[in-house]
């Protein structure tokens, strides 16, 4: 199903109403997966909504996944320190993530992917963090953070493999429930 992989990091803060809609739909599979089902997850389920659609204002109180996603689209609109990474197969857009630049690291903070992709998912990371690995030397990081959910022990697996390391000096106090962070030193070409 994958095709040949290619990535495109930008600061480009544009984003069309097309690729928000998609970000918004790979965005509330992902936080749906590592923070449950809130109320208007349930309700989309119950009405059989094939793609996320954005609360009213009142629903947004008691929807804290949505409240996520805008969070999410707002860091990728106004943060400068967020770049965006788009994962294509070919010339599909399959997914997407957030990468943190902070002096010489970076962090890439999720992978969001198109459901009919998961069962790749793990393909995908190890090629994506590949990409990374070989963006960070070209690029003079010195090191690269990786944020993992919890519940991804395959991915977790894949980190050690690659020789990323946890340390819990990362881990901020509000992510330990959902996520790990895992770093590579990054050697200098």
């Amino acid at each position: 199903m994958l095709k040949n992989m290619r990535w495109k990091i930008t600061h480009n803060k544009k984003i069309s109403w097309v690729k928000e809609k998609f970000i918004l739909n790979v965005y509330h599979e992902l936080f749906t997966k590592m923070y449950g089902h809130d109320y208007y997850d349930s309700y989309l389920e119950i009405i059989l909504s094939k793609s996320y659609k954005k609360p009213p204002q009142d629903v947004l109180d008691i929807s804290p996944n949505s409240q996520k996603l805008l969070e999410v689209l707002d860091s990728i609109k106004n943060d400068q320190n967020i770049m965006v990474m788009e994962i294509y197969s070919g010339w599909k857009l399959i997914g997407l993530g957030r990468i943190e630049v902070n002096k010489k690291t970076l962090r890439l903070k999720e992978i969001a992917l198109l459901k009919s992709y998961q069962t790749e998912q793990k393909i995908i990371w190890e090629s994506t963090l590949e990409y990374l690995t070989n963006y960070a030397q070209n690029g003079g990081f010195s090191k690269l953070y990786v944020e993992i959910p919890l519940k991804e022990v395959n991915l977790l697996l894949l980190l050690d493999k690659l020789d990323f390391k946890e340390d819990p000096n990362d881990m901020k106090t509000e992510e330990i429930d959902y996520t790990s962070i895992w770093n590579k030193k990054i050697a200098s070409k």
